[in-house]
């Protein structure tokens, strides 16, 4: 497993050289979401790494409408010259990348694409071209074990970062600020939910768009040994928002891991860090409580269920059960709060409105209305011991 991360400078590139790493992101201002480096900036940086022994990826990783993609696009083809690799998000630009350069590929799919057939759907699609998958951090340990296993090119996983919440091209905090704000100026503020008590979500603005992020980071530093046996391509290291950065205190604390390090480092960070869903994916688990329990019940003596409560009318029942429903039986009600009510029928028509005997199985049952029950219901055959 090797490490990767982004350089904005040339103290940058000295650390991460000293450090072993054989790549670095380097983002165009026009064409990265976070990126801060002009076109000079970019072509200086990146002949200055390549002098280092750097592998150089350009990072295109803004979604664009196509007025957007049609005017990055000669900042982009000036900037080819001096990447080594390109890492694009959206598949527009992935496509115009395959028909229009040789350089290898890397598509982020960190916010989409989270099963495996549309990661392996891409990897076909690009013939060969594309050279790693950034998989979503949403992923549990299991699925992402089941990913590295069977696609056949290697994943990147964000191993330290922010975890982006909500985009939108709009300018959102410009339009609050008491004076006009330059479109090129970064705009940084803390968010709270009126909603809830969670408030400090990171809102950033910057030309592309705003940004909000989750009050936490994502971190998997204290799993990086399982990651490597897991057999991942590339951990990702994001300290674009961290100053200053730590990236040389974090590469060497996954080189060399010690939980007392780690938990130092921890204490010591400007943000509150989680695992996300990689040990457990529990996006589900609160569907079993969504279902009432007692409106769970269909044992034998189960007639049907009350799809309509008419005070002074009727109730409408559906009867589920093949003996159907006759006038003569006693009913025993289950209300969802849980109460029983106990009933018999005097009254039993069907939807024509027709005094009957019997409504049979597949039919609508209309009995007269009985006091405390709701909607939802469960109406069962009450068998009376003599």
């Amino acid at each position: 497993m090797k490490l990767t991360t982004y350089a904005g400078n040339l103290h940058d590139l000295s650390v991460l050289k000293n450090l072993n790493y054989d790549e670095v992101i380097l983002g165009p201002k026009t064409l990265s979401r976070f990126g801060t480096l002009s076109p000079e900036d970019f072509m200086s940086l990146s002949t200055r790494a390549r002098d280092l022994g750097f592998r150089v990826l350009l990072e295109w990783d803004i979604l664009m409408t196509e007025d957007v993609f049609v005017s990055v696009l000669p900042h982009l083809k000036a900037l080819l010259p001096f990447a080594d690799a390109i890492r694009v998000q959206d598949p527009g630009a992935l496509h115009w990348c395959l028909e229009n350069t040789y350089h290898p590929i890397q598509f982020i799919a960190e916010n989409g694409n989270h099963n495996l057939k549309a990661l392996e759907g891409w990897v076909e699609l690009s013939q060969g071209r594309l050279e790693r998958v950034v998989v979503s951090l949403e992923l549990s340990k299991d699925l992402l074990k089941n990913y590295i296993k069977n696609l056949t090119i290697p994943c990147e996983l964000l191993g330290l970062g922010r975890i982006l919440l909500f985009y939108t091209p709009r300018p959102l905090l410009s339009a609050l600020a008491p004076e006009k704000v330059s479109q090129n100026e970064l705009i940084m503020a803390l968010g709270e939910s009126e909603e809830s008590p969670h408030k400090g979500f990171p809102i950033l603005e910057n030309h592309h768009g705003t940004f909000m992020f989750h009050i936490k980071e994502f971190c998997l530093i204290d799993f990086s040994s399982e990651l490597k046996e897991m057999g991942l391509g590339y951990l990702r290291i994001d300290q674009r928002f961290e100053t200053p950065s730590q990236v040389e205190k974090i590469s060497k604390l996954i080189e060399e891991f010690s939980l007392d390090q780690f938990e130092n480092f921890k204490s010591s960070y400007s943000q509150d860090l989680m695992r996300g869903f990689y040990l457990v994916n529990k996006t589900d688990i609160l569907f079993p409580k969504l279902k009432n329990s007692r409106l769970q019940q269909r044992e034998g003596t189960f007639i049907g269920e009350v799809l309509e409560a008419e005070k002074g009318s009727h109730l409408a029942i559906m009867v589920k059960n093949p003996r159907g429903l006759k006038k003569t039986d006693q009913l025993k009600i289950l209300h969802p709060k849980g109460e029983v009510i106990f009933a018999g029928i005097f009254s039993l028509k069907n939807l024509s409105d027709e005094q009957v005997e019997i409504v049979p199985y597949g039919e609508m049952a209309l009995i007269q209305y009985v006091g405390g029950v709701w909607v939802k219901s469960q109406v069962f055959y009450h068998m009376i011991k003599e």
